[in-house]
């Protein structure tokens, strides 16, 4: 638990301003930095003295110190009113085609989000109408709660103003901000994947009173592709070849999200064995190179063989017993 500050100080409860201040000044004449410069205990002791001035020497702060024993808040701006919070996050989805996935692309996106109010200059107040200190949180923004460990938060009042409106604004009914649309350029990056997500600060809601604008959170959804299935940064799809190029091998022409390239098909290669391609995945968003493409072979079987297809086949099986097929036993019905 921190220090009392007056005993730092070392004046009683009742002490004025004016004592404060004088016994801030002697405190801070001994104990500086300027004349203690090797002294760290000295250092220490004047940032405490300092930290106690702040707060008891500022009206507003003193107040609430004093209302929950010894545990206020230390970060009260001048006059007692501290800037308003800051605006919410808003989160926009975005559906992208695969291959824009692949490449990226800028877009203009409609934002739906909370904008300063034009007609008080978000004060929340009408023009001329007076603003009065917030009587919940004695002009602090915040509250304290909790017994054992003593807590802050925004006071629900003035929502962090330390000012109450008593004649609201009519276009912002008293909040310092109105819905508005924007439309904002995003530049999306090549590999993005469906959950993806993109933080462009200060574009989302304006803070209530002044209170700066929350992040926008564009969250994106891609499209599944007829020939790729994605996992991670690398790509799967097949590629057919005949039964011929599976047992002599062969180079086939496989299409990517790049261009087609060339694959050489290794002799004796197996249905369903899988090749890869370096290179010739999805983007990393890591910005380092991409993912590998795997191409599963597919054989393709001919069908409706003429008689004299079927000798050669039977021929072929006969002196490659491997081609044969595994004779199945039918057992005839009763």
């Amino acid at each position: 638990m921190a220090r009392d500050y007056y005993a730092v100080l070392g004046i009683g409860t009742a002490a004025s301003a004016v004592q404060i201040r004088r016994a801030y000044q002697r405190l801070a004449r001994r104990y500086s930095p300027d004349v203690n410069f090797w002294d760290r205990e000295a250092q220490s002791l004047f940032e405490e003295i300092s930290q106690a001035y702040r707060v008891l020497g500022d009206p507003s702060a003193r107040t609430l110190y004093d209302r929950h024993g010894g545990a206020a808040p230390t970060d009260a701006g001048a006059g007692g009113r501290p800037a308003g919070r800051r605006g919410d996050h808003v989160h926009v989805p975005v559906e992208l085609a695969f291959d824009q996935a692949a490449n990226g692309l800028t877009a203009d996106l409609p934002v739906e989000r909370l904008s300063p109010c034009e007609t008080c200059g978000t004060s929340g107040s009408r023009p001329g109408g007076r603003m009065a200190t917030c009587a919940h949180c004695g002009g602090a923004g915040v509250v304290w709660s909790g017994d054992s460990t003593p807590r802050t938060s925004e006071c629900p009042v003035c929502a962090g103003a330390g000012e109450r409106v008593t004649e609201p604004c009519a276009a912002c009914r008293g909040r310092g901000v109105t819905p508005s649309h924007a439309v904002v350029r995003v530049a999306i990056p090549a590999g993005m994947d469906t959950g993806s997500q993109i933080r462009i600060p200060e574009e989302g809601h304006a803070g209530p009173f002044g209170g700066p604008r929350g992040d926008l959170i564009v969250i994106t959804r891609v499209h599944d592709d007829p020939v790729f299935t994605r996992k991670g940064d690398n790509l799967y799809a097949e590629v057919p070849v005949s039964v011929a190029e599976a047992i002599l091998g062969a180079r086939v022409t496989v299409r990517t999200l790049w261009g087609e390239v060339d694959l050489v098909v290794p002799p004796g290669t197996q249905s369903a064995q899988v090749l890869r391609i370096r290179g010739r995945g999805m983007p990393r968003l890591s910005g380092e190179g991409r993912g590998d493409l795997f191409v599963a072979v597919s054989v393709t079987i001919p069908r409706d063989l003429d008689v004299r297809t079927q000798e050669i086949i039977r021929d072929l099986g006969r002196l490659l017993p491997g081609l044969a097929a595994n004779p199945v036993k039918r057992t005839a019905r009763a």
